[in-house]
C-alpha cells in the first residue's frame, strides 16, 4: 500500500513541497515564535504588569513665526503642520484645527501621544504614554496602530504560514501510516476544540 501511494505522488512535486516547507519554516521561525508568545500574553494579560504608568507631560513655546495664530487660515495651517511634523513626526491629516487650539492625537503600538497647541497662551502641551514592551508586542500581533507596512507583513506572513501547513500535509501523502495517524490526531484535536466551544464557551 505504501509503494502504491508513493507512485501516485509525483516525486518532483514532493521535492518542491519539501523545499518550500523547509525554507518557509526557517524564514518564519522567529515570526511564529512571536505569534505564539504574544498569543499567550494576549490570553493572559493578568500575568503581566498592565498598570505601567509611563506618562510624560511637557510644554514647549509655539515659535514666533507662527504668531499671531490664525487657525482658520490655510497658509497658517500648513506652516503649523510642517512645524508639528518636524518636531513630532505627525501626519498633517491627523491635525484638528479649532478657533483656540490645535489638537493632534497619534497612536502607535503600545504608545499614545497627544499634542495640543494652546493658541491663547501660545504653548504646545505634549502628553506621551508608553504602555510597555508587552503592550507593544500585543498591538503588533493584532496589527493595531501599526500602519500599512506592518499590516502587509502580517498578511504575507499569514499566507506563508498557510503554505507551510499545506506543504507539510502534502509531504505526508506518500507515508500512509503516518498520514492516517496525523488525520486521526487532527480529527481528535479539531473535534475537541469544537466540543469545548459548543459546551464551555459562553
Amino acid at each position: 500500500m505504501n509503494s502504491k501511494s508513493k507512485k501516485r505522488v509525483n516525486k518532483k512535486s514532493l521535492s518542491i513541497a519539501r523545499a518550500i516547507h523547509i525554507y518557509v519554516s526557517m524564514a518564519l521561525f522567529l515570526f511564529m515564535l512571536f505569534y505564539a508568545f504574544t498569543g499567550i500574553t494576549l490570553n493572559h494579560p493578568d500575568w503581566f504588569d498592565s498598570k505601567i504608568d509611563n506618562s510624560h507631560f511637557s510644554e514647549q513655546a509655539i515659535p514666533d513665526y507662527l504668531l499671531p495664530s490664525e487657525p482658520l487660515d490655510s497658509n497658517w495651517q500648513q506652516a503649523s503642520g510642517h512645524w508639528l511634523k518636524s518636531q513630532w513626526g505627525v501626519d498633517f491629516n491627523s491635525i484638528e484645527f479649532t478657533d483656540d487650539e490645535v489638537i493632534v492625537v497619534h497612536k502607535g503600538p503600545g504608545t499614545y501621544q497627544n499634542i495640543t497647541l494652546d493658541l491663547i497662551d501660545n504653548i504646545a502641551i505634549i502628553e506621551r504614554q508608553n504602555y510597555g514592551v508587552i503592550a507593544i508586542l500585543n498591538d503588533l500581533h493584532k496589527g493595531r496602530n501599526a500602519g500599512l507596512a506592518w499590516r502587509l507583513i502580517l498578511d504575507i506572513s499569514s499566507i506563508l504560514i498557510i503554505l507551510f501547513s499545506l506543504t507539510g500535509a502534502y509531504l505526508l501523502l506518500p507515508q500512509t501510516r503516518k498520514l492516517k495517524k496525523s488525520l486521526l490526531y487532527m480529527t481528535l484535536v479539531s473535534s475537541g476544540c469544537v466540543l469545548i466551544y459548543i459546551t464551555l464557551v459562553p
